[in-house]
């Protein structure tokens, strides 16, 4: 299910009562969402990554495996397009498991500025999982980690078929979002818009 959605049922519209169109910060709900998302986030049997439409998107556990098969594949959309600085912090993540933007290692050369637009692309293709974390200086920082760190930390059986059957399995999943639609080309694999997309 979508954090934030005006056009199928989310976490935010739940909340709120309504759909919220724009952003939720402004809605008299705003407060609650907040403290419900933070509740919902810290819930051991759910993982936030931007699937649903590239947004944030609450995956409950029973769809780990298909997503880490999914995130795992190293599919044509996944690669094709991929910046040098992506392919090097992806490189980097997947060599250390764990990686905090307040703390780059000496041998990710590009630094902070290319840091965040490569996480980023990184994010939208599931190719590592990133959260934002609170620092001891009360900063915010983000965190990438490898799809094999994630696996070993939670323990998540594999998906028994193959990566486009997990695919599937994700899409059939979210049927319930808007039934009578097809709900693949609102992931990024069957988005005309989404990565490794030609332009």
């Amino acid at each position: 299910m979508p954090f934030a959605d005006s056009t199928a049922p989310s976490l935010v519209t739940i909340v709120a009562g309504v759909p919220v169109a724009g952003s939720w910060w402004g809605h008299p709900a705003g407060q609650a969402v907040y403290r419900v998302g933070e509740a919902i986030e810290s819930d051991k049997d759910v993982l936030v990554v931007r699937l649903w439409r590239g947004k944030l998107t609450l995956v409950h556990r029973r769809l780990w495996p298909a997503l880490l098969r999914v995130g795992g594949a190293r599919a044509d959309w996944q690669m094709e397009g991929l910046s040098a600085g992506g392919r090097h912090l992806l490189s980097l993540v997947e060599k250390v498991g764990l990686l905090r933007s307040d703390a780059l290692p000496p041998d990710f050369s590009p630094g902070y500025s290319v840091f965040r637009p490569a996480l980023r692309d990184l994010e939208r293709r599931l190719l590592v999982l990133t959260r934002s974390v609170h620092t001891p200086r009360g900063a915010h920082a983000l965190e990438a980690e490898s799809w094999l760190a994630w696996r070993r930390r939670v323990r998540t059986p594999p998906f028994p078929g193959t990566w486009p059957s997990a695919q599937r399995r994700l899409e059939a999943a979210a049927r319930f979002l808007q039934p009578g639609v097809e709900p693949r080309p609102f992931f990024p694999w069957g988005r005309s818009d989404g990565p490794g997309t030609p332009k």
